[in-house]
């Protein structure tokens, strides 16, 4: 065999082997941009991760930390929070262009639903989930295609062959309760072959469906509630006493007062 032969099979050995090991060493930070990235792209507000913890040889899987902030317009500081994510990924897939997830579980979810003038918090996530995933515009910039036909070309597609929430919490807010909170079970959520049919999903469009299950199980518990039609009516009642504040009458501030004080009541069952 010629020397430059070996040179050159030797040479390719070793950048093999620096591969695999970047590949081992650096998967969990790989893994955390990832999401960090195409979470905040596909939302249009922050994603963050504190941790990542993954197995090549088991191809178990832990995210830690996970955050979803709110779109812009609403004070809450969060619409999820995501203690920890469990899963189990095909780790011969690693390599390919399409990833298997075996499955994902996310136990215990905090999930804020807050209502606003124009819907709630997850409503104005679930539309901009969807302009980035192909189906119509975002509350983001229109210059250029949607983040998801420039991942379409390019990159990583996902399969996901179950995913469940469970245990999860939805936390009621609204503006005009002074900072307090309704708290409500969130029913469990079970999805299937997740992107199996289309030989695969861009990380957009499987946010998109994970973000329409989410809105459609959160929205159901707090329907349930009747906060929509009390929250009205403690805002009404609360602009009425502004202009009652402002005629200055010791009776009427007394009374509005009052009703005020009734509507919180209703809209804490109490």
């Amino acid at each position: 065999m010629k020397r430059t032969t070996i040179v050159t099979i030797s040479m390719v050995l070793v950048l093999t082997g620096v591969l695999i090991f970047f590949l081992i060493f650096s998967m969990d930070s790989l893994v955390t941009m990832a999401v960090e990235k195409y979470g905040t792209q596909a939302l249009d507000a922050e994603v963050t991760l504190n941790k990542t913890e993954i197995s090549l040889k088991s191809g178990k899987g832990t995210l830690k930390g996970l955050k979803v902030a709110n779109p812009r317009g609403f004070e809450t500081e969060s619409a999820f929070e995501l203690d920890e994510v469990s899963l189990s990924i095909d780790a011969t897939s690693i390599t390919k262009n399409t990833v298997v997830i075996k499955e994902i579980l996310i136990a215990a979810p905090q999930v804020t639903y807050e209502y606003g003038p124009e819907g709630s918090n997850l409503d104005a996530l679930q539309r901009n989930a969807t302009g980035q995933a192909g189906g119509g515009q975002t509350t983001g910039s229109d210059d250029g295609p949607p983040a998801s036909e420039k991942t379409k070309k390019s990159g990583k597609k996902l399969i996901i062959e179950s995913l469940i929430i469970r245990d999860g919490k939805v936390n009621v807010s609204a503006a005009g309760l002074q900072g307090k909170k309704m708290t409500v079970d969130l029913p469990t959520v079970r999805m299937a072959n997740i992107g199996k049919s289309e030989g695969g999903a861009t990380p957009a469009e499987v946010i998109k469906k994970l973000i329409d299950a989410l809105n459609t199980a959160a929205g159901g518990a707090v329907k349930n509630l009747g906060l929509g039609k009390i929250a009205g009516e403690m805002e009404g009642a609360v602009k009425g006493a502004k202009d009652v504040l402002e005629k200055g009458d010791p009776k009427e501030i007394q009374k509005k007062a009052e009703e005020i004080g009734d509507a919180v009541k209703g809209l804490f069952g109490k």
